[in-house]
């Protein structure tokens, strides 16, 4: 790639988040209409939100110190720590496959960035997530190892990983556009990607072999940068930091070049 077509890049990139920036009304519209749906009829409604992590330490309480009697102290914080954040990946992910096609009489109708749409359906998973995240943080400042200064490193880790996210769902609600059996496929990705995860375990009870192909899964990273300061309060160590801040750099990127390259064919494939 030479000079020119760097600088026409660079132009169309500069373009297309000025334009994202112009249409935020829009971007907000849509980030509420979203949150929303997801809880209307429900008499709780955003409530749920915050109860869910609530229940399911309850759940995981019960069932792994009376009926399977695990050994690690505090288990339940340590799975919700890396669970939430999770759960946050997995939905935004599952959310923007269907952010363009899901709206194809819109975008055939309106002009608008079509960048918005997986958008704002990370930012309103963004929301539930940093809700979630307050029930945990009050259950292990009550009963669990308790809470240091190394919390405050939360809100980097947090905007560290959305940007992460947003530049995965870019790539992903632009490949679904064209191929629709990808959706299928990431389903299948997801539950394997889950367990290849360390979620259920911590990556500092495997074998060095194993360590070192799970370090391979970005998202072994980012939930370090989550399950440090909650759990192990101490703060992430600065490879952890500065591995995850090139994922999401690189994320990013990619993610909306591929975006903006193929954006113009939207309105005839949706």
């Amino acid at each position: 790639m030479n000079a020119t077509q760097l600088m026409i890049r660079h132009t169309t990139i500069t373009t297309s988040l000025k334009e994202v920036y112009e249409y935020r009304s829009l971007l907000i519209n849509l980030v509420v209409t979203e949150l929303r749906l997801r809880y209307r009829r429900s008499i709780l409604g955003f409530v749920w939100t915050m109860l869910n992590p609530l229940l399911t330490m309850s759940v995981i309480t019960v069932v792994f110190s009376t009926v399977f009697r695990f050994g690690v102290e505090d288990f339940a914080i340590l799975l919700l720590a890396g669970l939430l954040p999770w759960n946050f990946f997995e939905q935004s992910i599952s959310s923007s496959l269907m952010s363009i096609v899901g709206k194809g009489s819109l975008i055939r109708k309106v002009y608008f960035p079509k960048a918005i749409l997986p958008l704002a359906t990370v930012l309103a998973n963004l929301i539930n997530f940093l809700f979630a995240l307050i029930p945990l943080l009050f259950l292990v400042h009550i009963i669990g190892p308790g809470l240091n200064a190394s919390i405050l490193f939360l809100p980097m880790a947090c905007l560290i990983f959305f940007v992460f996210v947003t530049g995965f769902s870019f790539f992903f609600a632009c490949i679904n556009v064209f191929f629709r059996d990808f959706s299928h496929m990431t389903d299948v990705l997801m539950r394997a990607l889950f367990y290849a995860s360390p979620i259920l375990y911590t990556i500092d009870f495997m074998p060095d072999g194993m360590r070192k192909f799970l370090l391979l899964n970005p998202l072994s990273y980012y939930i370090a940068c989550f399950r440090d300061p909650i759990y192990h309060r101490h703060l992430p160590s600065l490879e952890t930091v500065l591995i995850a801040v090139s994922l999401s750099v690189t994320s990013l990127i990619i993610g909306f070049l591929v975006f903006s390259r193929y954006e113009k064919h939207f309105v005839i494939r949706v």
